[in-house]
């Protein structure tokens, strides 16, 4: 790994030192494309008046006109300038524009010049001979024989098209014929020559390529890379512009050591709603480690997402991920999934909506990576129904929520369950000048129908199970503003606020599985974060199962800095408290208990102490486990939008990560060191390097180096990686193996004058722990 520490320190000296960039590379390329000046005149060019300046003029009326010595003819947004004109007329209209020797000719669409020439003032038409041409207002070239322009189309003999500026011969496309049709901003051309550097590498005997913004069908650029675990790759999308309100892109990718991939995606927009459907298969994986029998290596992933909005009330939204095994994340890189998520979700809602209420029905399933005995349960179905009433009496607001679910497994082992839930609350909020104070009072009122899991070591159950808590909350906060400026230059204010909640205990060990209940899980519940915000929530736990006793109270508080002159906000600090008054608990199991009356903790902050250094920070103590929880911290240097660097620090307690597992995966703790750099360098090239360390272990989780240079008509990216993979089946799954995959991989890009990405936001996106920017401070 050394040399790879090198290359990281060599990327971020580099970086602090190209402070003084060229100008923005759009405005390069355009520098010398020809821009049309002037108020641009609507309407049919034929039916506008033709103006004709020349030194010397020969008129013979009604028929004909020549005119010499510097001739510029203007008629609506288009301007001809020659030596010779010679203009046939009919009567005092001008119909035919003959030009002699050298002209220029230029309107709102393209720019062209040459020798000899005719153009139809009447029709917008004009035969062009040894031209060269150049789109107006964007990046576009060539050389012609002969041409033949209209308004629709610009048909070419013996042609060539480049997006290069001039004296960059970097690539060209050379045709028999094309027809640029000027509208729709494609281009067709017969027994096509790609060429690079004048060097003709590619032929075909048609072909079509973009002149504009709109899609096209047609080849994307493709992507080769080598990877220790898959060998060589090679993938080529292909794109088809079905229609202005759907497309598909189709992509073929070969991996030399696993075999084919082919992964359709389709995107659509209609009156049924917007959404995309992809999908990834490989017939058979050859890759040897994969698994260790040969009856099944189809290897697939089917993703559908879509939203409806219908009938004015209604909406319906879709999320459904499903892969063919757990791994699949590991292996591949998609864009519909990541290794780090640990699971994909299959889920659908169903909802009407109404300004005091609205109904739902919806499903939702985890498809888990993790090697589990025990499963997530999955809930089919699950209807909500919730009312909101403001000023109900006296300033009184009141709210429903109800639910019913369906809960199942897919280990018989585990109970079946319905769970039908009514939370009715009455909230009364006072305010005025120095605060606000909110009276809540709120009922939980649960009903369990259970059923035995199938399997004859399934254990028993309580069929009917209810359970009936009320809670009581007060709600205190204020904003005060110090009279007197700490700091000169800063506005300080404190946001101070004080929580008191009441639940009695309820025992609710006949709720669910007693082997979730070791770790207090129900059938949808899950212990919460512990940070400064999640101080303030009404349960320790999410979902409905799992709803401890509380007699606590939270206090804590915010103070802000900010900017006097500006009004920005650069400094802020949380802190919160929650003291048990008695210990909260859900059962008899001392584990799922507080045990000690003593506070749980978060503490928060975000500090921009330039404009363009930002210093963040949280640290969390869980009192369940009397230990430090989580804490990380970063320091972020960023100058501007394509120019950033990150260090930073992140923590997790090996209980803490464990607490809602039902088998324990870790086996210590998580400490993490890192650094990100993504930069521009110059207009021309970028870079982006980011490399974690696990402290903890002592090894690498991941480095990366990537590197972009860029121009006005193409692109190149060349990355290298080393990331930690999974285990192989057939290899001995102990903490002390660890797999890396290296990666290498080159992309190339042919650009047509519409991008001019550093690539700096798409590299940083690269990794298994991508860079992010968690900021409330812009």
């Amino acid at each position: 790994m050394k040399p790879r520490y090198s290359l990281l320190s060599l990327a971020m000296m580099s970086a602090l030192y190209s402070q003084y960039a060229q100008a923005d590379l759009r405005e390069q390329c355009l520098l010398g494309v020809p821009q049309f000046h002037g108020e641009a005149v609507d309407g049919n060019m034929n039916d506008q008046p033709i103006y004709i300046d020349a030194d010397k003029a020969v008129i013979n009326q009604p028929t004909d006109a020549t005119y010499t010595g510097d001739v510029n003819i203007k008629q609506g947004n288009r301007t001809l300038i020659a030596d010779e004109v010679r203009v046939e007329q009919n009567g005092d209209q001008a119909r035919k524009a003959f030009l002699k020797g050298q002209y220029q000719y230029q309107d709102e669409l393209v720019q062209a010049k040459g020798n000899d020439a005719a153009i139809d003032l009447t029709s917008k038409t004009a035969e062009l001979s040894n031209t060269e041409y150049q789109l107006v207002g964007r990046q576009g070239r060539g050389t012609a024989e002969s041409g033949e322009f209209n308004e629709e189309t610009r048909v070419l003999k013996n042609a060539t098209f480049t997006a290069c500026l001039p004296n960059d011969k970097s690539w060209s496309i050379e045709a028999n014929e094309m027809i640029q049709h000027v509208k729709e901003e494609y281009a067709e051309m017969w027994h096509a020559r790609f060429k690079v550097m004048g060097v003709p590498v590619f032929y075909s005997p048609y072909l079509q390529f973009p002149i504009g913004d709109r899609r096209r069908s047609g080849l994307l650029a493709p992507s080769f890379s080598r990877s220790s675990k898959n060998g060589y790759t090679y993938s080529q999308p292909i794109y088809w512009n079905i229609a202005p309100n759907m497309d598909a892109t189709i992509t073929p990718t070969y991996y030399s050591r696993r075999g084919w991939q082919i992964s359709p995606e389709f995107r659509y927009l209609t009156t049924l709603g917007e959404g995309l459907v992809a999908s990834e298969y490989m017939a058979k994986d050859r890759l040897d480690e994969y698994t260790p029998s040969d009856n099944d290596r189809k290897r697939y992933l089917l993703h559908w997402r879509h939203y409806m909005s219908f009938l004015s009330d209604w909406r319906l939204s879709v999320d459904y991920t499903k892969v063919s095994d757990r791994r699949y994340f590991s292996d591949f890189d998609s864009d519909y999934g990541s290794s780090t998520d640990g699971y994909a979700t299959q889920q659908f809602k169903l909802g009407y909506y109404q300004p005091n209420y609205n109904l739902s029905i919806s499903g939702k399933k985890f498809q888990t990576f993790d090697d589990l005995d025990i499963g997530p349960y999955r809930v089919l179905p699950q209807i909500d129904f919730n009312y909101y009433k403001n000023d109900l009496f006296k300033g009184a607001d009141f709210s429903f929520f109800a639910q019913a679910a369906r809960f199942e497994n897919n280990s018989k082992l585990m109970p079946k369950a319905w769970r039908f839930h009514a939370e009715p609350t009455l909230n009364l909020p006072l305010a005025n000048r120095y605060g606000s104070l909110n009276f809540e009072t709120k009922l939980y009122a649960t009903h369990y129908i259970q059923q035995k899991g199938e399997h004859q070591n399934a254990e028993e159950m309580k069929k009917n199970v209810t359970r009936v808590i009320p809670q009581i909350k007060l709600d205190f906060k204020t904003v005060l503003e110090a009279d007197k400026q700490f700091f000169t230059g800063f506005n300080q204010t404190f946001e101070p606020r004080v929580q008191y909640i009441y639940r009695p205990y309820k025992n609710q060990a006949d709720i669910g599985s007693k082997r979730h209940q070791s770790v207090g899980l129900g059938y949808d519940s899950a212990l919460l974060q512990n940070d400064y915000f999640s101080l303030f929530s009404d349960r320790r736990y999410s979902g409905l199962d799992r709803i401890s006793s509380a007699n606590l109270i939270t206090a804590g508080g915010t103070t802000r800095f900010f900017n006097e002159k500006t009004g920005t906000e650069v400094f802020n600090f949380s802190a919160g408290q929650t003291y048990y008054l008695t210990p909260s608990k859900i059962d008899d199991n001392s584990l799922n208990s507080t045990a000690k009356r003593s506070s749980s903790w978060a503490l928060e902050s975000n500090w921009k102490f330039h404009r363009k250094w930002n210093l963040h920070g949280s640290y969390q103590y869980d009192t369940r486990l009397n230990e430090t929880s989580l804490a990380n911290i970063s320091v972020q240097y960023k100058p501007s939008q394509n120019k950033v660097i990150q260090l930073n620090y992140r923590y997790a307690s090996e209980d803490y990560i464990n607490q809602n597992l039902s088998t324990n995966r870790y086996n210590q703790d998580i400490k993490q060191v890192g650094a990100v750099l993504g930069w521009e360098l110059t207009d021309n090239v970028a870079v982006m390097a980011s490399h974690y360390q696990d402290v903890a272990l002592k090894k690498p989780v991941e480095s990366q180096l990537s590197m972009n240079y860029n121009t006005c008509c193409w692109s190149a990216n060349v990355y290298v990686a080393r990331r930690l993979t999974a285990t192989p089946t057939n290899a001995s799954d102990t903490i002390n193996d660890f797999y890396y995959d290296n990666k290498f991989g080159v992309n190339f890009e042919l650009r047509f004058g519409t991008n001019y990405s550093s690539g700096v936001p798409k590299m940083l996106k690269k990794g298994l722990i991508p860079y992010s920017e968690p900021y409330g401070i812009n």
